[in-house]
């Protein structure tokens, strides 16, 4: 049974697991996908966002330069210097008059140069103005043609407004920076929601696992007491075939309020629900075996107090019950009262447990070897139950003592800190 549960946990958890892999993977490729398309677009927008800088540029330099153009050549670079040094996505602005001389240029050294690039058609372009991509002096670029004429329509040149391509590239590599950047916050931050979110996941998993393994214990716990009924059952059917029936009401009034005590101070003492299962099937356990199960005054577990695994808590518990019950049920006198103790205290970051019996003690020489594993006293093929306690006790950093006198019982304490 313990290993259909352990197999159907590990199931559990390589759902969860793979549920958790599966969301983290649709998440990134969901977010790499959108922030690769929205770069893209962004790019593009950016593309045709320059054409029209450029055009509204050009066409600004052409009224500008319709009131300067009877500047000096000095005036008029101070003038257009300072109109440049004005737009930021404009690298370089060319005049060139009808006779292709440059009588301006951003680079002062091509002034009064000749120009020997592409000659603007300004015959397939109506409007007087277009953009194109080309290759001039200062490299690949992208540059606005836009014509001047006259009040009278007298072609006199044109303007260029040029954008370079490594100005444009930069532009670029900023807004896919950006992109990366921002994609890689919003992993990082999906990846802590995820985290928060699975981890909260976790936790309500473990509490239906320790509910599911609390509903184990509360079913085995009543097949305990099923026999335990029926033994009384027994006793109360003998009492009324013998017609005590005075001796038979009382019996029953009394099992039923000592019963109902007893779970009841455990439901209100202990609030891990698998823990308080195995103490109540236990108990009934302890009945059968003819051993009065006392619970210690002042027994208190508070699992905020100090978190130990549910499934650690009932096999360290179990074990050392288990162990009490075996030692007194080798006891071959009928005179000694067989009696377990048990107590189980939890204060902010620790835990005590006590488990004390009436069995027959263990002698000095064996308290080093009980924890030995295959070490018992009960014969071949036992000898595994102290030995794993101790190794799942040790594994939480806690410990476990001993105190035995022969003849008289033997009482284990386990110690549970937090870490």
């Amino acid at each position: 049974m313990e290993k259909k549960t352990e197999n159907n946990r590990g199931k559990l958890n390589s759902i969860r697991k793979e549920i958790k892999r599966t969301q983290l993977i649709l998440i990134i490729t969901v977010t790499v996908l959108l922030t690769v398309g929205g770069a893209i677009i962004n790019i593009n927008s950016n593309d045709k966002f320059l054409n029209q800088i450029l055009r509204d540029t050009s066409d600004l330099i052409t009224r500008l330069y319709l009131f300067i153009r009877d500047y000096s050549q000095e005036d008029l670079c101070k003038y257009m210097d300072s109109v440049v040094g004005e737009l930021p996505d404009v690298d370089v602005i060319s005049i060139v008059d009808k006779n292709n001389i440059r009588i301006y240029h951003t680079n002062h050294k091509l002034i009064n140069t000749e120009y020997d690039g592409t000659h603007p058609d300004f015959a397939m372009h109506e409007k007087g103005f277009y953009v194109e991509n080309d290759i001039g002096p200062s490299g690949p670029q992208r540059r606005s043609y836009s014509a001047i004429y006259t009040a009278s329509g007298e072609y006199k040149g044109f303007i260029m407004t040029i954008r370079l391509k490594r100005s444009m590239m930069s532009a670029s590599i900023r807004t896919v920076s950006l992109f990366v950047f921002v994609v890689i916050g919003a992993i990082l931050m999906e990846l802590a929601i995820c985290t928060y979110i699975f981890k909260k996941i976790k936790r309500e998993f473990l509490e239906f696992t320790e509910d599911f393994e609390g509903t184990k214990f509360l079913v085995d716990s009543m097949r305990a007491n099923n026999h335990d009924f029926t033994n009384k059952l027994h006793v109360i059917l003998g009492l009324i075939q013998i017609q005590e029936y005075d001796k038979a009401i009382s019996y029953i009034q009394n099992i039923s309020i000592i019963q109902r005590e007893t779970i009841s101070r455990i439901m209100n003492t202990v609030d891990n629900p698998s823990f308080a299962a195995l103490l109540v099937g236990k108990i009934a356990r302890a009945s059968e075996c003819n051993v009065k199960f006392v619970l210690k005054d002042g027994i208190h577990f508070d699992s905020n107090d100090i978190d130990v695994p549910s499934e650690a808590l009932v096999t360290i518990t179990g074990n050392l019950i288990d162990n009490a019950l075996d030692a007194m049920n080798m006891e071959r006198s009928f005179e000694k009262s067989k009696e377990l103790t048990f107590g189980a205290f939890t204060r902010p970051g620790e835990l005590l447990i006590t488990v004390k019996d009436t069995g027959p003690g263990i002698p000095d020489e064996l308290q080093q070897k009980i924890f030995e594993n295959g070490f018992s006293t009960k014969g071949t093929g036992r000898g595994v139950g102290l030995y794993h306690t101790k190794q799942l006790i040790d594994s939480l950093g806690g410990t476990i003592s001993l105190e035995s006198q022969v003849g008289k019982g033997a009482c284990f304490m386990v110690t549970l800190k937090k870490r």
